[in-house]
């Protein structure tokens, strides 16, 4: 059987909007529970990154909520995660988060990450690799799938293009945020939950300048994202200036917002992350 860890936390009044978990606190949550179980059951993050040389880079990230938790449900909650190794040559990461409630589990994360060889400066540079056979062998066999790991990211956005209905326009002026520190992990990169917020920043600016022409974009407020899925294609650095360009759609009983996070002042380098949020 795959080994878990699982332990409570505190619920504070900082972790919650109105309609539940915050989607940044969630994957700060989830991100502490990956490392915690790395350190239970394999290596700890320090010792990878200081004494192994190795670190891990997100690349995609999903968030599902199942069931009702406010802050006024509950003091504590409890939270399991799972991690296993995928692809063919073992080169992803793969853990699994549940958070849960009175009433069961609440949130459901999964994060698949990829692992690059440091080169020891304080930056944390680094190039892909594949984990060392030591790392990998510390998994048990049912902690080990050999199909890689997908970002469903790309078949959402087709099927929106493609299927849904348009509800906001291109704009000359997209939300901006800039990259301070405390959106930084320790080398001076952004931490990747941190664009996550920039991502529901970008939307709320979104519902207020269009909500009142598409009112079911006041849905995406009121009752909150049920669903994120996420893709990082490269990482934001310290005192970057990020635009995010953003469109809603209406799919069927959804509404869904796709995020674009790139560069202001470089628009032909392409989105360093892309953020899918649905009601």
């Amino acid at each position: 059987m795959p080994r878990s860890s699982t332990y409570d936390i505190v619920l504070d009044a900082g972790l919650f909007t109105p309609a539940g978990l915050q989607t940044c606190a969630v994957g700060r949550l989830g991100f502490q529970a990956g490392t915690r179980w790395l350190r239970d059951h394999v290596c700890s993050h320090r010792t990878l990154v200081s004494e192994h040389r190795m670190g891990f880079v997100l690349w995609s990230w999903q968030l599902r909520h199942e069931k009702p938790l406010r802050f006024a449900d509950a003091d504590d909650a409890v939270v399991d995660v799972r991690a296993r190794v995928r692809g063919p040559r073992s080169s992803q990461l793969e853990v699994e988060t549940t958070i849960s409630g009175p009433a069961g589990v609440a949130v459901r994360t999964r994060a698949a990450s990829v692992p690059l060889r440091l080169s020891g400066d304080r930056a944390l540079s680094g190039t892909p690799t594949r984990p060392p056979d030591w790392f990998v062998a510390a998994f048990h066999a049912d902690e080990v799938d050999r199909s890689p790991h997908r970002s469903h990211v790309p078949s959402l956005r087709a099927a929106f293009e493609r299927g849904g209905e348009r509800l906001t326009p291109d704009v000359d002026d997209p939300p901006t945020f800039r990259v301070h520190r405390h959106h930084c992990e320790v080398a001076d990169q952004w931490y990747w939950a941190e664009s996550l917020g920039f991502a529901g920043g970008a939307r709320e600016e979104c519902v207020r300048r269009h909500g009142g022409a598409a009112p079911e974009l006041r849905r995406a407020l009121a009752d909150g994202i049920r669903r994120v899925d996420a893709t990082w294609l490269r990482a934001g650095q310290l005192w970057d200036l990020v635009r995010v360009r953003t469109v809603a759609y209406r799919h069927g009983e959804d509404v869904a917002f796709v995020h674009e996070l790139g560069l202001a002042d470089d628009d032909d380098g392409g989105p360093h992350a892309i953020v899918v949020e649905r009601t």
